[in-house]
């Protein structure tokens, strides 16, 4: 994954000293780690390439004249401005495994669809977990051999480098049947349409 730069100064802690950050278009901040805390501030537009993109970065942040490698962990906005009131960092231990969400990103076309069938996907992202030198930028995810009916879980995908901490039956993508296809199905379908006549002709001496 690429690196992006922050530039920092300690700041003083306090609800004062953070109301004077932010008056001042600054951002308050905490990098912490293994026997590290540093309250820090930064400027706002810092975050730009940062949180407004769905790609993952590490971010190596300037101290006054310190470099330190390190994760975007939480940040908080404003409910209602949705501006950036707080952000957390913790710092990178290249020897030790973290948790993060990384992107999944589709390639090719489903043969299902072709064929009529309706995509379906609701994950964007799989939670993993490895050590730094090991992430991905994004976790591909090959579709073009997914026919209607047939579906890709967590458990078909053998990452060596990381593991991925979703239960194995984690519906990742899958072609499902469209409205439109089944439809046309029982149209064209004479055995259908010959039990569904059957079925209507019961009904009728039935009622009468």
């Amino acid at each position: 994954m690429q690196y992006i730069n922050i530039y920092g100064k300690k700041r003083n802690i306090g609800k004062k000293a953070i109301e004077s950050i932010r008056s001042s278009g600054e951002v308050p901040c905490i990098l912490y780690g293994k026997n590290i805390n540093i309250p820090f501030s930064t400027s706002l537009e810092s975050f730009k390439n940062l949180i407004y993109t769905s790609k993952i970065h590490w971010v190596n942040i300037q101290i006054e004249g310190e470099n330190i490698n390190t994760v975007q962990k939480e940040i908080q906005f404003d409910p209602i401005s949705e501006k950036i009131l707080h952000a957390d960092f913790c710092k990178i231990d290249q020897k030790k495994s973290i948790i993060l969400e990384i992107p999944v990103k589709t390639f090719g076309r489903p043969i299902g669809v072709s064929k009529g069938g309706e995509y379906y996907s609701t994950i964007r992202k799989l939670k993993i977990k490895a050590i730094p030198s090991f992430f991905p930028e994004y976790i591909k995810l090959d579709i073009s051999n997914l026919d209607i009916g047939e579906k890709i879980t967590v458990k078909d995908i053998y990452p060596k480098e990381y593991t991925i901490l979703h239960p194995t039956n984690t519906l990742i993508a899958r072609v499902k049947h469209s409205r439109i296809s089944s439809t046309e199905e029982k149209k064209t379908d004479p055995i259908s349409n010959k039990k569904e006549s059957q079925e209507e002709n019961k009904k009728k001496n039935i009622n009468k």
